[in-house]
């Protein structure tokens, strides 16, 4: 799967996930339209993204973070449980 940047006859360009097989090109999906470069890079990372996504690829540097959120989630959970038992024992 790559990703490729079609001309159309409206002076536009469309970025497309398409997928070669036997010589013939093959389309799996159109992730935008746009004349504008900077718009036009937008959607080419985009395109990036869809591919990895469909191809089961992880960023490792996303997942530690996610790791990362979640421990401190947990943290502060267990601090408030353990918080609310010290203030019944109080009573």
């Amino acid at each position: 799967m790559f990703i490729r940047k079609k001309k159309n006859r409206s002076g536009t360009t469309s970025i497309v996930v398409v997928n070669k097989i036997k010589g013939c090109f093959q389309e799996l999906k159109t992730i935008g339209v746009s004349s504008d470069g900077q718009e036009l890079s937008a959607l080419y990372q985009q395109g990036k993204k869809w591919i990895d996504l469909h191809l089961g690829y992880r960023d490792i540097f996303v997942e530690s973070e996610c790791q990362r959120e979640e421990k401190q989630v947990t943290e502060h959970l267990l601090n408030n449980i353990e918080r609310r038992e010290e203030c019944r024992n109080e009573y």
